[in-house]
């Protein structure tokens, strides 16, 4: 690890240590050292001294002369000379040692609390006001008796700190005993602590959930270049496990789910709630700030693997069907398998419809900033809509530039090279004409057969249907009101935000004359599409959910990759989970297999509500067969899993990618060597946005 990357994590680490606003003005009302030494120089020059002490200490130190025998009478006298100035000279000694030890004792004591404070600790105001009386202040301190000692509390490694009024107050008392009468001051009160509930092991999970503490490690062996494991554990994997054995302070500290082991019966069934959502990678690819730390941080695995899981073999209509495929984790350096289980959706085209004739107009890209933004997910969208096409279905591609023109015509499912090479023509920077393209577009749809039931939608894509003057809408309103009368479905879509949905209104030339979209999601782009083309609702599942029953003979440990934990659950629980026409959700394990047992590994089990609400479900076992013995015979979604997770593991700077020390050139290595089926795949660009761009 780099001790940049070092340094920017412990960082970003620091960032997210909640502060209390008012910090600083505690801090500030704490007394510095020095202003201790001046209080304490200033008590101990308080002090009055005999003016001939010195004299009287020499005369002390000079050796008497030597007498035969003294008179006992003048040895008593001389002794009670000596007495006489003997008790105040080591009174003031004493006095002036138990002040200088006591000093020196707050004083480191003070730097020691200043380290081990609290940070979220409660410092008294140096103004509160004093409501002791005079008969309240303590006698000079000489030490604790035996009651009291057995009556103070332990001291706490969270001791307060003494206010500088407080201090002054016990040094004067120390030294002079006649001045504690002379009015009322300040007492040494307790400063209580912010963080009550604060446990006294901070290693404790409620710790870890609510703080977060800085440079902590899981509690394992670190052995360099191997997967850290925990053994055994003994409770679900699923949400939030209870039992002790189960590394929950590693789940909330690194953000990665530890490994478990299947030898305990509580960990042999494994339940996830499979997510097709995509938004954090579309705001990390198609946002105004791309690749931003910020998006970064709060990207998830499991939507990133959504978004570029689309390599399955389709399913049924109408259907959710499993896939799984397996092979070695190449990022791993360990013998690790790695586990792909995904669930598909099928397509929602209802059986013997009528054929369509789609027309898609788009408006180029103004700059490159603006072709990632908007014209990016259109492009993608556009080429894996090719493939759910009918036989007997068309689509014919509109540019409305400067001088709109016809791209490409009637172009089918046969025709995926040609289509994909007319969408790489439409470069940033060609000038536009949204109102001329509006006519070509509605002109272009009028054309076709539209005899009987046959469909003619039209779809329009820009980011500029606001800029329409008055004047332009209302020459274009009789047009779009004339396809209409014509059976031309119009779809106006403005590339944007969708948050800007309700500020964002249509043009007046097109109020009430087909469906206005405001959204540049790219699973957005792709259901509209779908619904077009078909001519009916898109979905197929709801609350899809696998349970993996591992055979504890075949398995000795394994990880979920993804699905952290997120307002108590792996996922909200009031978000339901939809998976429309072609969707996919995939669910990713690290699984260590031992070189002997058994051929059954796991059993698959998937739960779901179909469109009407019907409970259904379907199972599949899981077997050491279907495990590539390489990464070249790895299955493509697989490729596509493994390099989608390693992706956003070396950009979050995850536990797993640090210790097993994985880099971006490892990464685009082991892109370049991808299966080139899965190159020339029409989701491909959905993969290739994360790979690394190889230098020149």
């Amino acid at each position: 690890m780099n001790p940049s990357d070092r340094e920017f994590e412990l960082d970003q680490q620091l960032r997210n240590v909640p502060v209390p606003p008012e910090l600083a003005a505690r801090l500030k009302s704490i007394p510095a050292a020095a202003e201790m030494e001046a209080a304490l120089d200033a008590d101990l020059n308080a002090v009055e001294v005999p003016a001939d002490l010195t004299a009287k200490l020499r005369q002390i130190a000079t050796p008497a002369d030597p007498v035969s025998l003294p008179d006992r009478r003048s040895s008593d006298r001389a002794d009670r000379h000596r007495a006489r100035w003997a008790t105040p000279l080591w009174s003031a000694a004493a006095v002036v040692l138990v002040a200088l030890g006591i000093s020196w004792t707050l004083l480191n004591q003070s730097s020691r609390n200043l380290a081990q404070q609290d940070p979220h600790a409660s410092f008294p105001s140096p103004t509160e006001p004093n409501h002791l009386t005079p008969e309240d202040q303590p006698l000079v301190w000489l030490g604790p008796t035996s009651p009291e000692v057995r009556e103070q509390p332990e001291l706490t490694d969270f001791a307060p700190l003494p206010r500088q009024d407080a201090l002054a107050q016990f040094g004067s008392e120390l030294m002079l005993p006649s001045s504690q009468n002379e009015g009322p001051t300040d007492h040494l009160l307790p400063i209580a602590s912010m963080s009550e509930a604060l446990p006294r092991d901070l290693l404790a999970s409620t710790f870890l959930m609510r703080f977060q503490p800085l440079g902590a490690n899981p509690l394992i062996a670190a052995q360099p270049g191997r997967p850290q494991m925990i053994f055994p554990v003994t409770s679900p994997v699923s949400y939030f496990p209870l039992a002790k054995s189960y590394d929950r302070d590693f789940l909330m500290r690194e953000g990665a789910q530890p490994f478990a082991s299947p030898q305990d019966a509580a960990l042999r069934t494994t339940s996830v709630p499979v997510s097709a959502a995509e938004q954090t990678y579309e705001n990390a690819v198609f946002s105004e700030k791309p690749w931003s730390s910020e998006l970064l941080a709060n990207a998830r695995m499991e939507q990133w693997l959504a978004a570029t899981g689309k390599f399955y073999v389709p399913a049924q209509p109408g259907q959710l069907e499993l896939r799984t495929a397996a092979g070695p984790s190449v990022f791993a350096r360990d013998r690790t398998q790695l586990l792909q289980i995904g669930v598909v959706a099928g397509s929602a085209d209802p059986v013997n419809r009528p054929p369509s004739h789609m027309t898609v107009a788009v408006t180029p890209p103004a700059d490159a900033a603006d072709a990632l933004r908007t014209w990016l997910p259109v492009k993608i969208a556009l080429r894996e809509m090719l493939d759910h096409l009918q036989p007997h279905d068309t689509i014919t591609l509109v540019v409305m530039s400067e001088l709109p023109h016809v791209l490409l015509e009637d172009a089918s499912v046969e025709d995926s090279d040609a289509w994909f090479a007319a969408l790489d023509r439409i470069q940033p920077g060609i000038q536009s004409n949204l109102a001329e393209g509006i006519r070509l577009a509605a002109a272009t749809a009028i054309s076709k057969p539209g005899f009987g039931d046959i469909r003619r939608p039209v779809i329009l894509f820009s980011d500029r249907f606001p800029a329409l003057d008055e004047a332009t809408n209302r020459q274009l309103r009789p047009l779009v009101e004339n396809a209409t009368g014509q059976h031309v479905d119009f779809t106006w879509v403005q590339l944007e935000d969708r948050h800007f949905a309700s500020v964002v209104a249509p043009p007046s030339s097109l109020t009430g004359l087909g469906k206005w979209t405001v959204t540049n999601s790219l699973r957005d782009i792709s259901h509209l599409l779908d619904h077009q083309i078909h001519g009916a609702a898109t979905l197929v599942g709801l609350s899809p959910k696998i349970s993996i029953k591992w055979n504890e003979k075949s398995v000795a440990q394994y990880r979920l990759i993804g699905y952290q934990p997120l307002g108590g659950d792996f996922m909200p629980a009031s978000h339901t989970q939809e998976l429309h026409a072609y969707d996919s959700g995939t669910v990713l394990f690290e699984v260590i297999m031992p070189e002997e047992g058994p051929n059954e590994v796991a059993q698959v089990q998937l739960e779901w509500q179909d469109a009407s609400g019907k409970n259904r479900k379907s199972t599949q076992k899981i077997s050491r067969l279907q495990f590539a013995s390489s990464w070249h015979a790895s299955p493509l979604s697989l490729q596509a899993a493994q390099l989608t997770a390693q992706c956003l593991s070396l950009h979050q700077n995850s536990y797993f990618s640090r210790r097993r020390g994985n880099t971006l050139d490892e990464l685009e290595d082991w892109a370049a060597a991808l299966n080139p089926a899965l190159v020339r795949h029409a989701s491909y660009p959905r993969l290739e946005l994360l790979l690394p761009r190889p230098q020149p």
